[in-house]
Order: C-alpha cells, then sequence, then structure tokens
C-alpha cells in the first residue's frame, strides 16, 4: 500500500498548491485539526435497509436478494458507524448492476471543501481515486479518434516548443509510460513529507503554474518503461495532454463523455493555477456515482447498457503492467491498482482506485461486484480499513450465503 507520511501545510503556497499536496494520494497529518464542529451528531446504531430510489439510473435491491447474509454485513455497519471501524464517511455494495447498500456516515465538512466550495455532506473529495477517472477520460478520447494510442510519444501530445534537460529518452516516452507512472523523468514526492522543500509535487507546484510544462522540463533519471516511480504530477500532465488532443476543455470532455451519460449532476474538479482540472487528486463526486464508474469498468466499459469506453480499454488498463508487489498490491495498470483478495480460498482477480485518506473504489468483475467507500483517515494506518472489510465482511458474506 501507498506509505503514508507527514505534512505540515506552508500557508504560503495557496489553495491551489495545497489542493495538490495535501490530496496527493502519501500525504501525511488529519486536516481534522481545523474541522468545523459535527453538523449532525454521529449515529450511533445501523438497521440495515434497501438504498432509495432517487432516479439517478441505479436499480436497487436486497442484499439477500443479490448472494448476501446481510446479517454479517449489518454487523460489518455496526462496527463503522460505532466508530469501532475508525473515520469512514460512506460505504456503498453494488452487485449485478443493483445498488445494494448506501450508507453515508459523514456527519461534517472539512478544509478540503472549502476548496471548490462544496456544501454537500455527499460529495466527497476523491484524493488519487480522480487519477483513474483521468485515464477513463483518456481511453474515451482513443476510441473517439482524437489520440492514435496508448503507445503515441508522450510529448508529441504538448505543443511547447522546446524543454529543458532535452535528451533523446524523452523522445522516446510514450503516452503508456505516463500512465503506468514510468516516465523515466527525475521525482520523489515520497521520500520527503509532502510541504517540504525537497519534495518534488511541493516544489512544482508552489514555483511553477504550469505543471506540466514543469514535468516535461524536468531531467531524466531512467529510460521510459522501465522504473516505476509515483507521480501526481503525471497525472495532472496526462489531462493536460487529453486537453491538447480533445480540443476542448477537460471538464467539458468529462461532462460530455462520462458524467452526463452515467447521470452524474454534481461532479467538480479542483484546478491548478493555470485553471486546468486537478486530475491526479481534485476530483469530487457522490458517493452512489463513485460506485457507477465502478459498474462501468465491471461491465466491460458499458452503463445499463451504453457504452461509455471500450471493453479493450476496461483490459488493458486493469491488467498488471508493472509488478508493484507491496501490501494489498500485486501490481499497476493504467492509473489502477491491482488487489490480492481471495474468495473461496483462491485469489481473485480484482483491482480498485485508491485515494489517500480512504477514497476507494473496489471492483471485483468475477462477482459482478463493486464497493466504494470514502473517508477522513488522512495521515493514519485506518486509511487501509476498507481491505480489511471487503475481505472479511464483503467477500466473507458471499461465501457463507445460503
Amino acid at each position: 500500500m501507498i506509505p503514508v507520511f507527514q505534512f505540515r501545510a506552508n500557508r504560503a503556497v495557496g489553495v491551489a498548491a495545497l489542493t495538490l499536496l495535501l490530496a496527493a494520494c502519501g500525504s501525511g497529518t488529519s486536516a481534522n485539526e481545523s474541522q468545523p464542529a459535527p453538523l449532525n451528531p454521529a449515529p450511533l446504531t445501523y438497521e440495515y435497509s434497501i438504498p432509495q430510489q432517487t432516479g439517478d439510473g441505479w436499480a436497487t435491491g436486497h442484499l439477500d436478494d443479490h448472494g448476501f447474509n446481510s446479517e454479517k454485513i449489518t454487523d460489518m455497519m455496526r462496527r463503522v458507524v460505532s466508530g469501532e471501524v475508525e473515520g469512514i464517511d460512506s460505504v456503498v455494495i453494488v452487485r449485478n448492476n443493483t445498488l445494494l447498500l448506501y450508507s453515508s456516515l459523514r456527519t461534517r465538512l472539512d478544509e478540503y471543501d472549502e476548496w471548490i466550495n462544496n456544501r454537500s455532506l455527499s460529495r466527497h473529495i476523491l484524493n488519487s481515486t480522480s487519477k483513474s477517472v483521468t485515464s477513463a477520460l483518456i481511453g474515451i478520447a482513443i476510441d473517439q479518434g482524437y489520440i492514435a494510442s496508448t503507445q503515441v510519444r508522450f510529448y508529441d501530445l504538448f505543443s511547447y516548443g522546446s524543454y529543458a534537460a532535452w535528451e533523446w529518452r524523452k523522445g522516446q516516452m510514450t503516452l503508456e509510460d505516463a500512465l503506468t507512472m514510468r516516465l523515466g523523468i527525475y521525482w520523489d514526492e515520497w521520500s520527503v513529507p509532502y510541504g517540504d522543500p525537497g519534495n518534488d509535487l511541493y516544489e512544482v507546484v508552489t514555483f511553477k503554474p504550469d505543471i506540466a510544462k514543469a514535468l516535461l522540463d524536468r531531467p531524466m533519471e531512467s529510460h521510459p518503461g522501465t522504473t516505476f516511480t509515483y507521480n501526481t504530477a503525471a497525472s495532472i500532465t496526462i489531462g493536460q495532454a487529453l486537453e491538447n488532443a480533445v480540443g476542448v476543455p477537460m471538464a467539458d470532455f468529462a461532462y460530455s463523455h462520462l458524467f452526463q451519460p452515467l447521470q452524474i449532476t454534481t461532479a467538480e474538479w479542483g484546478r491548478t493555477a493555470t485553471g486546468l482540472p486537478n486530475g491526479g487528486s481534485g476530483l469530487y463526486l457522490e458517493p452512489r456515482d463513485m460506485a457507477k464508474f465502478g459498474q462501468v469498468f465491471v461491465s466491460g466499459g458499458l452503463w445499463n447498457g451504453r457504452r461509455i469506453v471500450s471493453s479493450d480499454w476496461v483490459e488493458s488498463s486493469t491488467t498488471r503492467h508493472v509488478d508493484v508487489s507491496w501490501s494489498e498490491t500485486s501490481g499497476y495498470g493504467y492509473q489502477w491498482w491491482r488487489d490480492d483478495f481471495e474468495f473461496e480460498g483462491q485469489k481473485i482477480d480484482s483491482w480498485s482506485t485508491r485515494g489517500y485518506g480512504g477514497q476507494y473504489i473496489f471492483c471485483i468483475p468475477s462477482l459482478n461486484l463493486v464497493v466504494t467507500f470514502t473517508g477522513h483517515n488522512y495521515g493514519t494506518s485506518a486509511s487501509q480499513s476498507p481491505f480489511e472489510l471487503v475481505q472479511n465482511y464483503i467477500l466473507a458474506s458471499l461465501e457463507n450465503a445460503a
């Protein structure tokens, strides 16, 4: 899993920089230190009920009718709402393209909401789960012919004219190298705390308004396609490449080709200093809509029978392109993580989005299962508790169901 580092905010970097630094996967201490008082008392008990129909495209149903033991899921939710499992703001379970559980537990807004003036407890910053959405937009652009393939040279997607530290290896870098975070560019946003001088993301955001140009100007360290280096600026730069290729603002393209077809009406992006949507860590969605995005990938690119992205893109972007043998992780695809869940004693094919503080979309296609979480476990190991809940409660509930 992604390491956690302590963050010490420097107000001088301004709102845009803080958005990038604090929301980047792997940054540090809790934003709760300055949170406003709770808007509502935290719930202490839980009783399961079928999710409401809201006209947002979801069919709804009962857990028991889709292979779950609802009592075991209720036990899990009681642990969550009582605070025994800390810091979870929402849980969604979808199976067979049917919304079976929707629990929104959030009782307060925090400083992340200030960055887009969000006043809805349902809408949540996704942090690095945003990266997977940016990747999907690239897939849609390829499907529509705006980008030839993932093998196009990455620098050809920009028109800055000249670049610092140019060398032949930059000319060999592909879009796939960027999607798999194997650019070969010298970059380090993990070994130095976010917010500290020497952290490359901090340095770029603080001193370089155009993040894409700043990244492309950096020197090379290795040959493209060889070394995985986690890089939030690369995801933002992919968003700039998308905008360049499609010829319309990235937010407009996302609305027309992803959010509107999924009946997502409240999506909003935090922006970089140049106004580009922060495709690395700045998307805000509601949990029911997060699950729609997961369902598209579980369904091979479809939402309620409508083609959103090609099945080839779903397969390519969730394939393990990089061997990353960390806790709960077996690899990395096109801005997607590969998971290590077991079902009935066997490893099961699954992948996920992962965002700092506990923003997850888990996809298990063989079970037609999508599970999402949002949370506020910023800078604590509790942010990994959803892995335990999926393995020990949600999958176990299916194992034990009659």
